[in-house]
Protein backbone atom coordinates (compact mmCIF):
# COMPACT_ATOMS: atom_id res chain seq x y z
CA UNK A 1 0.00 0.00 0.00
CA UNK A 2 1.72 3.09 -1.25
CA UNK A 3 1.04 6.44 0.70
CA UNK A 4 1.92 10.33 -0.22
CA UNK A 5 3.20 10.30 3.63
CA UNK A 6 5.34 13.46 3.15
CA UNK A 7 2.56 15.83 1.54
CA UNK A 8 0.43 14.49 3.93
CA UNK A 9 2.37 14.77 6.75
CA UNK A 10 3.27 18.64 6.09
CA UNK A 11 0.15 19.35 5.74
CA UNK A 12 -0.73 18.64 8.64
CA UNK A 13 -4.47 16.74 10.47
CA UNK A 14 -7.07 17.50 12.96
CA UNK A 15 -6.56 15.21 15.41
CA UNK A 16 -10.09 12.56 16.15
CA UNK A 17 -11.92 14.45 13.01
CA UNK A 18 -9.10 13.04 10.56
CA UNK A 19 -9.40 9.22 8.75
CA UNK A 20 -7.25 7.06 9.65
CA UNK A 21 -4.53 7.84 6.84
CA UNK A 22 -2.97 4.34 7.08
CA UNK A 23 -6.28 2.48 5.09
CA UNK A 24 -7.06 5.48 3.15
CA UNK A 25 -5.35 4.59 0.51
CA UNK A 26 -7.62 1.72 -0.02
CA UNK A 27 -9.95 3.44 -1.19
CA UNK A 28 -11.03 6.40 -2.79
CA UNK A 29 -14.62 8.21 -2.43
CA UNK A 30 -16.22 5.32 -0.61
CA UNK A 31 -19.77 3.58 -1.48
CA UNK A 32 -20.83 4.86 2.31
CA UNK A 33 -20.45 8.60 0.55
CA UNK A 34 -21.92 8.79 -2.22
CA UNK A 35 -25.41 7.55 -0.24
CA UNK A 36 -24.54 10.31 2.22
CA UNK A 37 -24.52 12.41 -0.50
CA UNK A 38 -27.07 11.28 -2.27
CA UNK A 39 -31.15 13.06 -1.67
CA UNK A 40 -32.53 9.35 -2.39
CA UNK A 41 -31.60 5.89 -1.62
CA UNK A 42 -33.58 3.04 -3.09
CA UNK A 43 -33.61 -0.48 -3.37
CA UNK A 44 -34.96 -1.77 -6.99
CA UNK A 45 -35.51 -4.61 -9.36
CA UNK A 46 -35.23 -4.47 -13.13
CA UNK A 47 -38.58 -4.03 -14.64
CA UNK A 48 -39.53 -6.39 -17.25
CA UNK A 49 -39.04 -5.46 -20.67
CA UNK A 50 -36.98 -2.26 -20.41
CA UNK A 51 -33.77 -0.74 -19.13
CA UNK A 52 -35.34 0.67 -16.18
CA UNK A 53 -36.03 -0.88 -12.51
CA UNK A 54 -38.69 -0.76 -10.47
CA UNK A 55 -38.18 0.44 -6.79
CA UNK A 56 -38.93 -2.01 -4.23
CA UNK A 57 -37.93 -0.61 -1.11
CA UNK A 58 -37.26 3.37 -0.05
CA UNK A 59 -34.35 3.54 1.82
CA UNK A 60 -33.67 7.54 2.12
CA UNK A 61 -35.76 10.55 0.52
CA UNK A 62 -38.43 10.10 -1.15
CA UNK A 63 -38.37 7.05 -3.15
CA UNK A 64 -42.11 5.51 -3.51
CA UNK A 65 -42.62 1.61 -3.89
CA UNK A 66 -43.65 0.63 -6.99
CA UNK A 67 -42.42 3.95 -8.85
CA UNK A 68 -40.70 3.58 -12.28
CA UNK A 69 -36.80 4.51 -12.28
CA UNK A 70 -34.98 4.95 -15.39
CA UNK A 71 -31.62 3.21 -16.23
CA UNK A 72 -28.56 4.45 -14.32
CA UNK A 73 -26.66 6.90 -15.33
CA UNK A 74 -23.11 5.29 -14.71
CA UNK A 75 -22.84 1.53 -15.56
CA UNK A 76 -22.83 -0.91 -12.93
CA UNK A 77 -19.60 -2.65 -12.24
CA UNK A 78 -21.58 -6.06 -11.56
CA UNK A 79 -23.36 -8.36 -13.89
CA UNK A 80 -27.12 -7.62 -14.37
CA UNK A 81 -28.85 -10.71 -14.69
CA UNK A 82 -32.43 -11.14 -14.78
CA UNK A 83 -34.41 -10.81 -11.46
CA UNK A 84 -32.38 -9.53 -7.98
CA UNK A 85 -32.73 -5.87 -6.71
CA UNK A 86 -29.38 -3.34 -6.85
CA UNK A 87 -29.06 -0.49 -4.56
CA UNK A 88 -29.95 3.12 -6.02
CA UNK A 89 -28.97 6.50 -5.38
CA UNK A 90 -30.02 9.85 -6.58
CA UNK A 91 -28.23 13.06 -6.28
CA UNK A 92 -30.88 16.71 -6.70
CA UNK A 93 -27.76 17.94 -8.32
CA UNK A 94 -27.62 15.95 -11.48
CA UNK A 95 -31.45 14.41 -10.95
CA UNK A 96 -30.00 10.84 -12.27
CA UNK A 97 -29.42 7.58 -10.52
CA UNK A 98 -26.91 5.79 -9.89
CA UNK A 99 -26.57 1.69 -9.87
CA UNK A 100 -24.07 1.12 -7.15
CA UNK A 101 -24.39 -2.58 -7.61
CA UNK A 102 -26.70 -5.76 -6.49
CA UNK A 103 -27.83 -6.17 -2.73
CA UNK A 104 -29.88 -8.59 -1.01
CA UNK A 105 -33.01 -6.91 0.28
CA UNK A 106 -32.64 -8.19 3.69
CA UNK A 107 -30.08 -5.37 4.27
CA UNK A 108 -32.97 -2.96 3.76
CA UNK A 109 -32.99 -2.11 7.29
CA UNK A 110 -29.04 -2.29 7.80
CA UNK A 111 -28.64 -0.04 4.97
CA UNK A 112 -31.30 2.57 7.06
CA UNK A 113 -29.36 2.58 9.85
CA UNK A 114 -26.04 3.26 8.06
CA UNK A 115 -27.64 5.92 6.30
CA UNK A 116 -28.93 7.78 9.80
CA UNK A 117 -25.75 8.10 10.96
CA UNK A 118 -24.93 11.61 9.40
CA UNK A 119 -25.83 13.44 12.43
CA UNK A 120 -22.56 14.33 13.97
CA UNK A 121 -20.88 17.82 13.48
CA UNK A 122 -19.57 19.23 10.70
CA UNK A 123 -15.39 18.63 10.69
CA UNK A 124 -13.52 21.07 8.63
CA UNK A 125 -12.25 19.34 5.58
CA UNK A 126 -8.42 18.46 6.31
CA UNK A 127 -6.17 20.05 3.37
CA UNK A 128 -3.40 17.96 2.23
CA UNK A 129 -2.30 18.39 -1.31
CA UNK A 130 -1.58 15.95 -2.94
CA UNK A 131 -4.50 14.10 -1.09
CA UNK A 132 -3.12 10.46 -0.49
CA UNK A 133 -7.19 9.75 -1.47
CA UNK A 134 -9.98 11.64 -2.60
CA UNK A 135 -12.12 10.23 0.45
CA UNK A 136 -10.18 13.30 2.30
CA UNK A 137 -11.99 15.75 0.40
CA UNK A 138 -15.59 15.53 1.19
CA UNK A 139 -16.59 18.00 4.10
CA UNK A 140 -17.72 15.20 7.13
CA UNK A 141 -21.00 15.19 9.46
CA UNK A 142 -20.44 11.60 10.20
CA UNK A 143 -21.46 10.44 13.44
CA UNK A 144 -18.61 8.16 13.74
CA UNK A 145 -19.38 6.48 17.21
CA UNK A 146 -22.95 5.26 15.38
CA UNK A 147 -21.22 4.64 12.21
CA UNK A 148 -18.10 2.81 13.20
CA UNK A 149 -21.18 0.40 15.30
CA UNK A 150 -23.19 -0.18 12.13
CA UNK A 151 -20.49 -1.29 9.84
CA UNK A 152 -18.48 -3.61 12.08
CA UNK A 153 -20.59 -5.99 12.12
CA UNK A 154 -21.05 -6.32 8.47
CA UNK A 155 -17.09 -6.50 8.04
CA UNK A 156 -16.41 -9.23 5.08
CA UNK A 157 -20.40 -10.46 4.88
CA UNK A 158 -21.25 -12.56 2.37
CA UNK A 159 -22.95 -9.76 -0.07
CA UNK A 160 -19.87 -8.37 -1.83
CA UNK A 161 -21.34 -4.93 -1.37
CA UNK A 162 -22.58 -4.61 1.96
CA UNK A 163 -18.97 -6.00 2.82
CA UNK A 164 -17.59 -2.70 0.57
CA UNK A 165 -19.73 -0.30 2.35
CA UNK A 166 -18.59 -1.57 5.32
CA UNK A 167 -15.19 -1.85 4.50
CA UNK A 168 -15.03 1.40 3.47
CA UNK A 169 -16.08 3.73 5.83
CA UNK A 170 -14.16 1.13 8.56
CA UNK A 171 -10.99 2.62 6.35
CA UNK A 172 -12.17 6.36 6.54
CA UNK A 173 -12.96 6.00 10.46
CA UNK A 174 -10.55 7.90 12.70
CA UNK A 175 -7.82 5.50 14.32
CA UNK A 176 -9.48 6.74 18.08
CA UNK A 177 -12.90 5.37 16.59
CA UNK A 178 -11.32 2.03 15.64
CA UNK A 179 -10.70 1.97 18.94
CA UNK A 180 -13.75 2.25 20.39
CA UNK A 181 -14.81 -1.09 18.73
CA UNK A 182 -12.12 -3.12 21.08
CA UNK A 183 -15.24 -4.78 23.13
CA UNK A 184 -16.94 -6.65 20.25
CA UNK A 185 -13.93 -7.19 17.55
CA UNK A 186 -13.87 -11.12 16.92
CA UNK A 187 -9.92 -11.38 17.30
CA UNK A 188 -9.76 -15.04 15.19
CA UNK A 189 -11.87 -13.47 12.72
CA UNK A 190 -9.32 -10.90 12.23
CA UNK A 191 -6.52 -12.95 12.64
CA UNK A 192 -7.87 -15.08 9.30
CA UNK A 193 -8.33 -11.87 7.41
CA UNK A 194 -5.05 -10.07 7.95
CA UNK A 195 -3.60 -13.75 6.80
CA UNK A 196 -5.97 -14.03 3.88
CA UNK A 197 -3.94 -13.18 0.50
CA UNK A 198 -7.70 -12.32 -1.39
CA UNK A 199 -7.82 -9.68 1.46
CA UNK A 200 -4.70 -8.06 0.93
CA UNK A 201 -6.24 -4.65 -0.44
CA UNK A 202 -8.02 -4.81 3.61
CA UNK A 203 -4.93 -5.94 5.37
CA UNK A 204 -3.60 -2.78 6.49
CA UNK A 205 -7.38 -1.85 8.15
CA UNK A 206 -7.53 -5.02 10.01
CA UNK A 207 -3.99 -5.35 11.05
CA UNK A 208 -5.28 -2.03 12.75
CA UNK A 209 -8.18 -4.01 14.12
CA UNK A 210 -5.76 -7.07 15.53
CA UNK A 211 -3.52 -4.54 17.46
CA UNK A 212 -6.74 -3.14 19.05
CA UNK A 213 -8.72 -6.52 19.58
CA UNK A 214 -5.23 -8.77 20.21
CA UNK A 215 -3.28 -10.05 23.03
CA UNK A 216 0.21 -11.23 23.58
CA UNK A 217 -0.40 -13.98 20.98
CA UNK A 218 -0.60 -11.26 18.16
CA UNK A 219 1.72 -9.02 19.38
CA UNK A 220 4.45 -12.07 18.90
CA UNK A 221 3.28 -12.95 15.72
CA UNK A 222 3.38 -9.14 14.26
CA UNK A 223 6.92 -8.96 16.11
CA UNK A 224 7.97 -11.92 13.87
CA UNK A 225 6.49 -9.96 11.02
CA UNK A 226 8.11 -7.08 11.69
CA UNK A 227 11.75 -8.70 11.92
CA UNK A 228 11.33 -10.42 8.65
CA UNK A 229 10.03 -6.62 7.11
CA UNK A 230 13.35 -5.25 8.83
CA UNK A 231 15.59 -7.35 7.68
CA UNK A 232 14.16 -7.17 3.99
CA UNK A 233 13.93 -3.62 3.74
CA UNK A 234 10.27 -4.53 2.96
CA UNK A 235 7.79 -1.50 3.60
CA UNK A 236 4.29 -3.28 2.66
CA UNK A 237 1.81 -3.13 5.12
CA UNK A 238 5.04 -1.54 7.20
CA UNK A 239 3.03 1.21 8.90
CA UNK A 240 0.06 -0.80 9.66
CA UNK A 241 2.62 -3.44 11.29
CA UNK A 242 3.80 -0.56 13.47
CA UNK A 243 0.92 0.83 14.57
CA UNK A 244 -0.40 -2.33 15.69
CA UNK A 245 3.02 -2.96 17.41
CA UNK A 246 2.65 0.51 19.30
CA UNK A 247 -0.91 -0.61 20.02
CA UNK A 248 -0.10 -3.82 21.39
CA UNK A 249 3.16 -3.13 23.39
CA UNK A 250 2.75 0.05 24.63
CA UNK A 251 4.53 3.21 24.19
CA UNK A 252 7.98 1.29 25.16
CA UNK A 253 7.93 0.36 21.83
CA UNK A 254 8.33 3.65 20.68
CA UNK A 255 12.43 3.61 20.97
CA UNK A 256 12.93 0.28 18.89
CA UNK A 257 11.12 2.26 15.85
CA UNK A 258 13.37 5.70 16.59
CA UNK A 259 16.51 3.18 16.63
CA UNK A 260 15.26 0.97 13.90
CA UNK A 261 14.09 3.43 11.27
CA UNK A 262 14.09 6.51 12.18
CA UNK A 263 17.71 7.08 12.58
CA UNK A 264 19.10 3.92 10.69
CA UNK A 265 20.77 5.73 7.74
CA UNK A 266 20.61 2.63 5.46
CA UNK A 267 16.28 3.06 5.61
CA UNK A 268 14.71 3.58 2.27
CA UNK A 269 12.75 6.49 2.02
CA UNK A 270 9.26 3.86 2.14
CA UNK A 271 10.23 2.77 5.29
CA UNK A 272 11.23 6.18 7.28
CA UNK A 273 7.78 7.11 6.22
CA UNK A 274 5.74 4.31 7.38
CA UNK A 275 7.37 4.67 10.37
CA UNK A 276 6.32 8.31 10.40
CA UNK A 277 3.07 7.59 9.83
CA UNK A 278 2.33 5.30 12.69
CA UNK A 279 3.69 7.93 14.97
CA UNK A 280 1.39 10.14 13.39
CA UNK A 281 -1.89 7.90 13.77
CA UNK A 282 -1.09 7.52 17.49
CA UNK A 283 0.00 11.02 18.25
CA UNK A 284 -3.58 12.32 16.68
CA UNK A 285 -5.05 9.48 18.83
CA UNK A 286 -3.34 10.85 22.08
CA UNK A 287 -4.55 7.27 23.40
CA UNK A 288 -2.11 4.23 24.24
CA UNK A 289 0.72 6.20 22.90
CA UNK A 290 1.48 9.64 24.60
CA UNK A 291 1.04 12.72 22.03
CA UNK A 292 4.50 13.86 24.08
CA UNK A 293 6.10 10.61 23.09
CA UNK A 294 5.87 11.57 19.70
CA UNK A 295 6.35 15.03 19.75
CA UNK A 296 9.80 13.72 21.40
CA UNK A 297 10.28 10.92 18.56
CA UNK A 298 9.76 13.84 16.23
CA UNK A 299 12.16 16.01 17.55
CA UNK A 300 15.26 13.26 17.55
CA UNK A 301 14.08 12.67 14.07
CA UNK A 302 14.85 16.33 13.01
CA UNK A 303 18.29 15.84 14.46
CA UNK A 304 19.18 13.12 12.84
CA UNK A 305 18.19 13.82 9.29
CA UNK A 306 17.26 17.53 9.19
CA UNK A 307 17.06 17.70 5.60
CA UNK A 308 13.69 15.73 6.14
CA UNK A 309 12.57 18.30 9.02
CA UNK A 310 9.31 19.53 7.07
CA UNK A 311 7.75 15.73 7.08
CA UNK A 312 6.43 16.11 10.51
CA UNK A 313 6.19 19.89 11.22
CA UNK A 314 2.49 19.26 10.12
CA UNK A 315 1.40 17.07 13.11
CA UNK A 316 3.75 19.15 15.44
CA UNK A 317 1.77 22.68 13.89
CA UNK A 318 -1.31 20.99 14.20
CA UNK A 319 -1.35 20.14 18.19
CA UNK A 320 0.23 23.66 18.74
CA UNK A 321 3.02 21.80 19.76
CA UNK A 322 6.05 23.91 20.26
CA UNK A 323 8.82 21.87 21.46
CA UNK A 324 10.78 20.90 18.52
CA UNK A 325 11.36 25.19 17.44
CA UNK A 326 15.30 24.91 18.35
CA UNK A 327 15.80 21.62 16.07
CA UNK A 328 13.16 23.33 12.93
CA UNK A 329 15.23 26.34 13.62
CA UNK A 330 18.94 24.57 13.19
CA UNK A 331 17.42 23.16 10.08
CA UNK A 332 16.28 25.78 8.48
CA UNK A 333 19.51 28.36 9.39
CA UNK A 334 22.06 25.21 8.17
CA UNK A 335 20.04 25.19 5.10
CA UNK A 336 19.48 21.27 5.23
CA UNK A 337 15.95 21.89 3.70
CA UNK A 338 15.86 21.93 0.13
CA UNK A 339 12.80 21.10 -0.56
CA UNK A 340 10.69 23.94 -1.18
CA UNK A 341 7.33 22.56 0.89
CA UNK A 342 9.41 21.57 3.06
CA UNK A 343 10.54 25.09 4.23
CA UNK A 344 7.27 26.88 3.70
CA UNK A 345 6.06 24.53 6.29
CA UNK A 346 8.80 24.87 8.84
CA UNK A 347 8.75 28.87 8.04
CA UNK A 348 4.85 28.59 8.83
CA UNK A 349 5.42 26.90 12.14
CA UNK A 350 8.04 29.07 12.99
CA UNK A 351 5.75 31.82 12.91
CA UNK A 352 2.83 30.63 14.42
CA UNK A 353 4.65 29.73 17.21
CA UNK A 354 4.79 32.21 20.79
CA UNK A 355 8.57 32.08 20.54
CA UNK A 356 10.25 35.21 19.73
CA UNK A 357 13.40 33.88 18.60
CA UNK A 358 11.33 31.62 16.38
CA UNK A 359 9.59 34.12 14.68
CA UNK A 360 13.00 36.19 13.93
CA UNK A 361 14.15 32.90 12.10
CA UNK A 362 11.25 32.67 9.94
CA UNK A 363 11.17 36.40 8.91
CA UNK A 364 14.83 36.01 8.15
CA UNK A 365 14.52 32.62 6.10
CA UNK A 366 11.46 34.55 4.08
CA UNK A 367 13.81 36.94 3.08
CA UNK A 368 16.35 34.92 2.31
CA UNK A 369 13.58 33.03 -0.10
Amino acid sequence: MQLVLPATLLAGSSGSAVACIICLSAVSVTIGQKLDAADVVVLAEPARGSQGFRIVAELKGDGPVGTYVEGASDPARWTVTQGGTFLLARNSQSGRWTDLGPVGTEHADWLRRFLTTVDGPSNATRLSWPLSSTAQAAPDTTNWPARIAVVERQLESADPLVAEIAFGELARAPYDVMRTLKPVLDVEKLRNWTSDPSLAQRRDAYLLLLGIAGNAQDAAAIDRQLIDASAAHDATNLAALLAADLELRGPDRVAWIEETYLADPGRSLPEIEAALLALSVHGNANRRIPRQRVVDAYRGFIRNRPPMAGFVVGDLGEWRNWDAVPELIDALESDAVRDPAGRFAIIAYLKDSPVAQAHAAATSARQLN
